[in-house]
């Protein structure tokens, strides 16, 4: 029987929930492996650890919390996945400039955080 592995999901940040609008991503790895190759052939790797991070594109209402995200360093940032997996981002804030658009009054938001925990 099939089951439900996408469709709607939730971000909320320090428990307000924003109004996801397209597509949401969440780090799955907390390393990068990259080949090493000596005399011709890969003789290892080197592991680069990767930045925990969030990112979706949202809609930007009247409770949109600008404010919270100009100047939050510290916030939690929780992802919720429609096939019940949930990433939590802690000591998270945005990485870029938030820039909202006229057309559609959507922005999208990226963060960073000092850590990242799934929960499936």
């Amino acid at each position: 029987m099939a089951e439900l592995i996408a469709g709607t999901c939730y971000v909320k940040i320090d428990g307000q929930v924003l109004l996801l609008k397209g597509s949401m991503t969440a780090t799955a790895s907390d390393v990068s492996r990259e080949a090493i190759i000596a005399n011709g052939r890969v003789s290892g790797y080197k592991e680069i650890p990767v930045v925990p991070t969030i990112s979706g594109q949202f809609v930007v209402d009247k409770n949109f919390p600008v404010a919270k995200l100009q100047t939050g360093a510290d916030m939690t940032v929780v992802a919720e996945f429609a096939n019940g997996w949930t990433y939590t981002l802690g000591g998270a804030f945005v990485t870029d400039s938030i820039e909202v658009s006229g057309d559609d009054s959507d922005t999208t938001i990226n963060f960073a955080g000092e850590t990242g925990k799934w929960s499936i």
